[in-house]
């Protein structure tokens, strides 16, 4: 592919991506590349690097494009052209030539001091501090202003830029060994020679981290279940229940996919009985294709229609541990998931806080005395992490918090997770 056309399909990826934004980013590419079989993997990534680029840094990009010309009617071609320039760092020229020989409806024709005016940091820089110090870095991170208030308030002025940073770099694509199938030394083992530089995770124990992204879903031992596609952050909060027996009754009551279903199942080792549902059947469905391709024996899935019988009154206090994966804000996900922030609001956050507390106290009478509650969440946000296990505690003196843990995509290099370890009182 000529560099131009490569960057003539960025250029109607995102055009696609501000014409339909009220759907997900990267479902916007999926369709984007469904409708192009001709596009190979190599040309896929060059185009997916930087439509997300543009993705994540939008507001900030735009709002270099509208001070430059001086119009509010926004070429996505030129901002696609401010994304080269200012995130990755192109020549100005080079890219005002490329988006010339494009033979589209979106490369309008500026001047070359239209680029070099976008290539001015200097420029940008004096804009930028004529702006509240909020709404500076709102701008220059391209995130909603209610949610860098929140970290600011939260992390401070010198590391919310940080974790602000961090929230728009790549993602590393990270896998969790499927050890019902086979251990992580022989997935590593057989990936490299496949030819796919891999390496073990740092901070989790069946973690595999991917230099370089790949479709690992056409490779057959996927096929065969031998892993499962995971941040390392979430690796981490299954295990963290603290499991000292395989014969525990574990409870998923926001499973989603499953990704943490079919991690409590290997920890298990096919063992004890994993239940889990969720309220949307689409992804329970999607769960069913992962369960089967694990090889796992010792998950049952509870659609809503069954909820009742498989989940009544008589299985109160009957789990030894029962997860808590909540609706959130996902703003610990923001490197893979980058539109969601648009999405955001504070008030959707407030509505949130209020459901994760409702579902807290719907399940509680899952857990049996003695038994465990794992809250977690991918929210970079105390609000919903921290206040929530102290809300927790004061609503319900049963519940004793036994330990927590953070992370964070700036310090961690993973998602941003908390999640809260809580045991249930004997009496």
């Amino acid at each position: 592919m000529t560099k131009e056309s490569h960057l003539g399909h960025i250029i109607e990826a995102y055009a696609e991506f501000i014409r339909r934004s009220h759907i997900p980013a990267d479902a916007i590419l999926r369709d984007f590349f469904r409708n192009r079989q001709y596009l190979g993997a190599r040309d896929r990534r060059s185009i997916a690097v930087p439509y997300y680029d543009t993705v994540k840094n939008f507001l900030r990009l735009e709002a270099i494009v509208t001070d430059v010309t001086g119009s509010e009617d926004l070429d996505p071609a030129l901002v696609v052209a401010a994304s080269f320039i200012v995130i990755t760092g192109d020549d100005p020229k080079e890219i005002r030539l490329l988006l010339s020989r494009i033979p589209n409806e979106f490369a309008a024709d500026y001047p070359v001091e239209t680029y070099e005016a976008i290539a001015d940091r200097e420029r940008e820089e004096k804009r930028l501090a004529l702006l509240d110090p909020i709404e500076r870095l709102a701008m220059l991170y391209s995130m909603p202003h209610w949610f860098v208030e929140e970290l600011v308030k939260e992390y401070g002025e010198t590391e919310a830029p940080l974790i602000l940073a961090a929230s728009n770099t790549e993602a590393a694509v990270t896998l969790r060994a499927n050890t019902i199938v086979m251990p992580r030394e022989e997935v590593i083992k057989w990936m490299i020679k496949a030819g796919v530089e891999a390496k073990p995770s740092a901070i989790a124990s069946d973690g595999i981290v991917l230099p370089r992204r790949i479709n690992v879903m056409e490779h057959a031992e996927f096929r065969k279940g031998g892993f499962e596609i995971q941040d390392e952050a979430s690796q981490l909060v299954a295990p963290f229940a603290d499991i000292q027996s395989n014969k525990l009754r574990i409870l998923d009551a926001c499973a989603g996919a499953g990704g943490k279903t079919l991690h409590f199942a290997a920890l298990l080792g096919g063992k004890g009985e994993v239940v889990a549902t969720d309220i949307d059947p689409y992804k329970l469905d999607e769960m069913k294709k992962r369960v089967k391709r694990s090889t796992a024996q010792n998950i049952r899935i509870v659609y809503p229609e069954d909820y009742d019988k498989h989940l009544g009154e008589d299985k109160d206090g009957s789990f030894d541990v029962v997860l808590l994966d909540v609706p959130c804000t996902g703003t610990g996900t923001l490197r893979r998931n980058p539109s969601i922030k648009w999405h955001l609001s504070r008030e959707m956050h407030d509505e949130l806080i209020e459901k994760q507390r409702m579902i807290v106290s719907e399940n509680l009478r899952f857990v049996k005395p003695g038994g465990v509650l794992l809250y977690s969440t991918c929210s970079l946000l105390s609000t919903e992490g921290e206040e929530q296990a102290k809300w927790m505690q004061e609503q319900f003196p049963e519940l004793q918090l036994e330990a927590t843990f953070r992370t964070r995509p700036d310090i961690d290099g993973c998602d941003g997770f908390f999640v809260a370890r809580m045991r249930r009182s004997d009496t």
